[in-house]
């Protein structure tokens, strides 16, 4: 093998690995970008199902007041 042969070898091993470590970072990025996307719409759907539990809770809560309020009208009505 020529000095020349060496060289342009050489210059190829080097543009291999140069063309991997971008590939590695670049998939490395990715995968992180892709995992905080994720994160993030785990925590918008925690919001939202906490959200919903609490506006059933209320839901619940004004209903039970509407009875009780109710039964008071009716035990009035009836004294």
């Amino acid at each position: 093998m020529t000095e020349e042969q060496k060289m342009e070898e050489g210059k190829r091993m080097f543009s291999i690995f140069a063309a991997r470590m971008f590939e590695q970072r670049v998939l490395q990025a990715y995968r992180e970008r892709v995992a905080q996307e994720r994160q993030q719409q785990l925590l918008r759907e925690l919001e939202d199902e906490d959200k919903m539990s609490k506006e059933r809770e209320a839901k619940k809560q004004n209903q039970n007041q509407k009875k009780k309020a109710k039964k008071m009208w009716v035990y009035c009505m009836c004294s």
